[in-house]
């Protein structure tokens, strides 16, 4: 083969080479794609978008009125925020009169939820505190003075079948006076209150727990049942309103997530474990 013929060979190949590497990239072979690629066709990459530097203000874009009201109070507090900033920064009329077209329809959402609360509580009172607490002067007086009569009567009733117990113990400051008020619990219940020395009945004081004096527990005659109702000093009215519940509990009226409930408290709005409450949100399913 000669030099010329070689060479002519060597091109022809070339060409095809370069023709079919043509083909591949523009898409003659495969699917045809729309979109031109190739280095005839370059494209710049992506812009980023562009960060918002948090220690300058920026013009927020304010959303129209129905749009606004579909934002989360949290957005729009976010709105207001830059809205604020942006009109500190421009010292803009235009701009501050915006901030407080934003504040002015926050009062009047919130104006509308406070009516919509009224309105709720009248039409569901088991949601309402007022039917189980007054709140003027009078009403609370009159509550209170049904809920001491209550607790009282109840504890002047029960005193044959519970008795008050305190633990005390040598070099306990706080025992005398502790038992100062269970005395004076005594004398207006007519209860029966016993001390124990810790040191006499360690055994006892294992049994109920006792791990520092003065503590008071109440327990139920003929009966291993008992409830601890103090630790350490307390007043009388404290020692009352807890025989009073401990009572209500050991009788299984109550379960200890209504401790803090009276019996005028059970099925209404104190009431944890309302079967009213828990009808209601049935109700609303």
């Amino acid at each position: 083969m000669s030099a010329r013929s070689w060479v002519k060979r060597t091109v022809n190949l070339m060409v095809v080479t370069f023709t079919l590497f043509w083909c591949v990239v523009s898409g003659a072979f495969g699917q045809q794609s729309s979109e031109k690629r190739g280095w005839n066709w370059y494209q710049d990459p992506p812009k980023e978008a562009e960060e918002i530097n948090p220690d300058f203000a920026y013009e927020p874009e304010l959303p129209t009125f129905e749009t606004l009201t579909r934002m989360t109070p949290k957005a729009v507090g976010e709105l207001m925020e830059a809205q604020l900033s942006f009109a500190i920064v421009s010292e803009e009329v235009g701009e501050v009169a915006q901030y407080f077209t934003l504040l002015d329809f926050v009062r009047r959402r919130s104006r509308t939820f406070t009516a919509l609360t009224g309105v709720a509580l009248l039409k569901n009172p088991v949601l309402n505190a007022r039917t189980s607490y007054p709140i003027t002067n009078a009403g609370r007086t009159v509550r209170s003075r049904e809920r001491k009569a209550e607790k009282d009567t109840r504890l002047q009733a029960e005193r044959g079948e519970f008795a008050l117990v305190m633990f005390s113990s040598d070099g306990c400051g706080f025992c005398s006076v502790q038992w100062g008020v269970l005395q004076a619990f005594q004398d207006r219940t007519g209860w029966n209150v016993t001390k124990v020395d810790v040191a006499d009945y360690p055994e006892r004081a294992a049994r109920f727990n006792v791990t520092g004096t003065p503590m008071t527990i109440l327990i139920r005659k003929n009966s291993r049942e008992w409830f601890p109702v103090s630790a350490g000093a307390v007043s009388l009215p404290e020692v009352s309103d807890n025989a009073y519940r401990a009572i209500r509990v050991l009788k299984g009226e109550i379960s200890v997530q209504q401790f803090l409930n009276s019996e005028s408290d059970d099925g209404g709005f104190f009431d944890t474990r309302s079967a009213a409450f828990e009808n209601h949100l049935d109700l609303n399913k």
